[in-house]
């Protein structure tokens, strides 16, 4: 055997190998998966791309990708001010309204006692009274809500808020326009309703929030955003994001994705 033919058949027989082993840990895309990446992705020049959405997508694809966006927009509710002792456990807090009234003021420090109270009713914080530590000391710890709706840190750098999402259903699109738009290539107009409240609005005043920021439930309003098809290399995807799938994306300009353009009041 010549060592051409020798060196032909081990590569063979090691792609193979290869192959079969990756198979088995399901990370190797069908041929037509692989074909239909963008060639960055596919030779490795680029973790991943972005791509204009064909003008023959499915209107199936298309709802589906915004009633994901839709479901998961954010009613954000900001913290108060708080002087809050330091804590080494990361879901728990303590607040100082001693301290706060002294320094503060009864009014600031009734305000911040009142909002952290609307939380605790909406079952994102617990809260325990701590005179052991000194009188008016509150220790706030999260709840599993709490802990998934929780963007920032009262301890530095964004100021925290609690984000829980609309749970809205779309309705039906109702036009698709193909262009190049700030935030993908495919604008999408569609109808939404909230068929009850939120299963976080458990009070008067969170319901009430819903709906002057959207609408009451069963009233269907006017919704937009705009879609591109995102590419990920293989294992590269973040946690629930489907690779080749519709997402809105905005670009600062250096071009990292900076959030999404959807317009749930869209006139």
């Amino acid at each position: 055997m010549s060592v051409t033919n020798a060196v032909r058949g081990f590569v063979l027989v090691t792609c193979a190998f290869m192959l079969c082993a990756c198979s088995g840990f399901g990370d190797v895309p069908s041929r037509d998966e692989f074909m239909r990446t963008p060639r960055e992705i596919r030779t490795g020049a680029a973790d991943s791309v972005i791509e204009r959405v064909e003008s023959t997508v499915d209107r199936a694809e298309v709802l589906a990708a915004v009633q994901a966006i839709v479901t998961d927009a954010p009613l954000c509710y900001p913290w108060p001010g708080l002087w809050l002792d330091a804590s080494d456990r990361r879901n728990a807090y303590y607040a100082r309204y001693d301290l706060m009234t002294r320094d503060w003021g009864e009014e600031t420090t009734s305000a911040s006692r009142v909002r952290m109270r609307e939380f605790v009713d909406l079952g994102f914080l617990i809260a325990r009274e701590r005179p052991d530590i000194g009188p008016g000391v509150v220790q706030y710890e999260l709840t599993a809500e709490g802990d998934a709706f929780l963007r920032g840190s009262p301890y530095g750098g964004a100021r925290p808020q609690f984000c829980p999402n609309a749970q809205r259903r779309v309705v039906e699109v109702t036009n698709m326009e193909f262009g190049q738009f700030p935030c993908g290539s495919l604008r999408v107009s569609f109808t939404h309703v909230a068929d009850v409240w939120p299963n976080w609005a458990r009070t008067e005043a969170a319901r009430q929030r819903v709906d002057a920021t959207w609408a009451p439930a069963g009233v269907p309003i006017a919704g937009q955003v705009t879609l591109g098809r995102q590419w990920f290399r293989q294992g590269a995807a973040p946690p629930g994001v489907q690779n080749g799938g519709l997402r809105s994306l905005c670009l600062d300009g250096s071009h990292n994705v900076v959030g999404d353009d959807l317009n749930l009041n869209a006139q």
